[in-house]
């Protein structure tokens, strides 16, 4: 295992208001202590005999495409990617819309080198939520694309099998940040399991960050110990807190610093910062951020695993 063990210091595990009826959205949570960072130096294996395959990803926010080199082991390289918007969240855009933008997308992979039968879509469980998928479905089987819908437990299975390395896979849990939801996983023996709690929007339904705080350290405290050594974030929230810091050149592995260290000062920051805070608690001893991994590129892996 090639984890760097700097200093190790003990955390003190923030609390919450449990009261409810006098929660502020303005109230402050107090911040775990801080500790000595750890580095995760692991570097990813690139596929052997690989070849092209993409995923197109609808969010309740963000409509993406993925294009990933993928061999017959699961091992994969990201080649290309887009990202765009759906704005189902807010219900600002049609399924027409959704089909036209999928149809300009699937024209820029196959230009890209990838096959026709390896481009595949699938929509996320907070757009299967708000969408008219049954009809989605049909539109995109005329224009030969196959839509696969997830539900929250499903997500955090594929995201698992995308970010988390085998040999960490027992010792690990895995939490994704979406806009309307998010999942936390592990592996409990040959089961994954997966718990659905409070997305980064969740100011949108007038939610007070104290309660997504406790909620959130609910969930992460019921996880199993041994299953708390290292803590997999994925997330456009998270993503915003640390993106001046993450690079290509550093690949896909960042370990985060403590929550204190990111910014608040608007309500998608703050969002992102609560649920982390939430998230960082003992006996975890590091939060590793995969800028480039996602649950629609476990997909892609679940396919080649599936496949052989």
């Amino acid at each position: 295992m090639k984890l760097i063990s700097q200093v190790s210091l003990i955390i003190a595990i923030a609390t919450a208001c449990t009261n409810t009826t006098s929660e502020s959205k303005n109230q402050t949570i107090a911040p775990p202590v801080a500790r000595a960072e750890r580095v995760f130096d692991y570097q990813p294996q690139s596929p052997v005999n690989g070849e092209l395959n993409a995923v197109i990803e609808l969010g309740s926010l963000g409509l993406n495409y993925f294009v990933v080199n993928i061999d017959n082991q699961g091992r994969w390289k990201l080649v290309k990617s887009e990202y765009g918007r759906t704005n189902i969240i807010y219900g600002a855009t049609t399924t027409n819309q959704i089909i036209d933008k999928i149809s300009d997308f699937k024209s820029t992979i196959l230009k890209a080198g990838v096959k026709d039968k390896n481009i595949f879509a699938v929509a996320s469980s907070t757009f299967v939520k708000t969408e008219d998928v049954n009809r989605l479905r049909e539109q995109l089987s005329e224009k030969g694309i196959k839509l696969k819908t997830v539900d929250a437990s499903l997500e955090g299975k594929y995201a698992m099998m995308a970010t988390i390395p085998r040999e960490f896979i027992k010792e690990s849990y895995l939490v994704d940040i979406g806009s309307g939801n998010t999942k936390v996983s592990w592996i409990d023996k040959a089961d994954t399991l997966s718990v659905e709690t409070h997305g980064s929007k969740y100011f949108l339904n007038n939610t007070q960050d104290t309660t997504v705080f406790r909620e959130v350290r609910n969930v992460v405290l019921n996880i199993p110990e041994k299953n708390r050594n290292l803590c997999f974030i994925l997330g456009g929230a998270i993503y915003e807190l640390v993106k001046d810091e993450v690079s290509e050149k550093n690949g896909r592995y960042y370990v985060l610093k403590h929550p204190s260290a990111y910014p608040k000062s608007n309500e998608k920051l703050n969002a992102g910062n609560v649920i982390y805070g939430a998230i960082y608690s003992e006996p975890t001893y590091s939060y590793i951020f995969d800028s480039q991994s996602n649950f629609s590129i476990g997909y892609l892996v679940s396919l080649k695993l599936e496949k052989y």
